[in-house]
């Protein structure tokens, strides 16, 4: 009697551990899925900015038509869009720090430079642009263009971060063409 109780006890005591160890490696493999999917949906999204960064600058005006043209016309605007995507890096900055610390720098920088873009273009389209100086307008313009180049150039570096960190994540960049008005 003694002994069937101890095997129950022992049997009891080995499924209870068996069943924690279970819940633990698949708590460790859904924290991984989890980790995972965040550095390939960031790693997505700094791609996509990064090409619009770079067709911007590619595809933008000549600085000095645009000085010639703000001379002529004070109150010309030069049309600058912003559509950079940031819904991922907004949604998850909670869990930045399942990154690695080099790379979480990067990327705060990074984000932290589009939207300061972000808040230049805002600027320009603000009814109080119109009445800046045309050396004033040309700073400002000059400015974008500045932080367009060191964005797009960090983030080349942080795609780059992401896939010497993480290599077994075989993150690659997609092929994206700029679709200009010729080709549609």
């Amino acid at each position: 009697m003694y002994d069937k109780a101890l095997l129950t006890a022992s049997v009891t005591i080995a499924l209870w551990i068996l069943t924690r160890w279970i819940e633990l490696g698949s708590r460790w493999f859904s924290n991984r899925r989890e980790r995972h999917n965040l550095i390939r949906s960031l790693y997505a999204e700094v791609d996509f900015n990064t090409k619009d960064l770079h067709f911007f600058i590619e595809n933008s005006a000549d600085i000095s038509a645009i000085e010639a043209r703000l001379a002529q016309d004070s109150s010309y605007l030069p049309h600058v869009t912003d559509a950079h995507h940031t819904i991922i890096y907004s949604s998850h900055i909670d869990k930045l720090h399942h990154l690695e610390n080099a790379l979480t720098a990067r990327l705060v920088l990074y984000y932290g430079l589009l939207e300061k873009i972000k808040e230049q273009i805002d600027g320009i389209n603000l009814a109080s642009f119109k009445s800046v100086s045309t050396a004033g307008k040309m700073a400002v313009l000059n400015r974008i263009t500045v932080n367009s180049v060191e964005c797009q150039k960090i983030g080349v570096e942080v795609l780059g971060m992401f896939s010497d960190t993480y290599p077994n994540l075989r993150l690659i960049r997609h092929n994206r063409t700029l679709i200009s008005t010729k080709q549609r």
